[in-house]
């Protein structure tokens, strides 16, 4: 599809949201938060300590409930913030793009994007935001989920939240990041290849927080 089709569809969805918006009930909030506890403190190996830190994977204030954790493994280290955004239809209270990845002291900032079999179907692909840093390459690997559906693209994303505003009236997402410093890997390449590692069974253990969500608001 061509940039221009791509737009229309785009601003077509947004007309049609405001429209929404105006005549349907309100958008729900999800009961989200308790189920974290369910992150797993052992995957594939690693073994974790509470809290990540914040220069490496950056709070965003207007996280409804949050977990993060530091995963270790012979010698390797990997973080993991894992945040809950209620209402991502309310600018004042959507995640912020900017506090995905800590772009202060960074003296270049590359993005690529990782291919990663989540749940056994087709490889999605994530973005990673790779930061050089004086104490050497740090790169933040992340997703969104609305539900169990998971979205690598910011596009992709966008327009998803939009069904779920017009059709199910409800606005709550997950944003799962991990921080991985390129010497707990040995090259950068190495340190990004932990993803596919360690991201199915984190999505894995994540998925039923999501279902039960959904669940309690009567959507599958």
């Amino acid at each position: 599809m061509s940039l221009r089709g791509r737009l229309a569809i785009l601003l077509g969805l947004i007309g049609a949201t405001a429209v929404a918006i105006g005549v349907a009930p309100g958008v729900r909030e999800g009961q989200w938060g308790a189920g974290l506890d369910a992150l797993p403190t052992e995957v594939a190996g690693w073994t974790s300590t509470a809290g990540a830190p914040e220069w490496a994977l950056p709070v965003d204030p207007n996280e409804k409930a949050a977990v993060r954790r530091t995963y270790r493994r012979a010698g390797q280290v990997l973080w993991v913030s894992v945040a809950l955004f209620a209402r991502e239809d309310d600018p004042k209270r959507r995640g912020s793009i900017d506090r995905i990845f800590p772009e202060a002291n960074t003296s270049r900032i590359d993005r690529v994007a990782i291919p990663v079999i989540l749940n056994g179907a087709a490889p999605v692909r994530l973005p990673a935001v790779v930061g050089y840093k004086q104490g050497g390459p740090l790169a933040v690997v992340y997703w969104r989920q609305l539900g169990r559906r998971v979205y690598g693209g910011d596009y992709r994303y966008r327009l998803a939240l939009m069904r779920e505003i017009l059709f199910r009236r409800q606005a709550d997402a997950m944003l799962v990041r991990l921080g991985i410093p390129a010497e707990s890997g040995g090259a950068l390449e190495d340190a990004l290849s932990l993803v596919s590692e360690i991201a199915p069974p984190l999505y894995a253990a994540l998925a039923p927080i999501a279902t039960s969500s959904r669940a309690e608001r009567g959507h599958p």
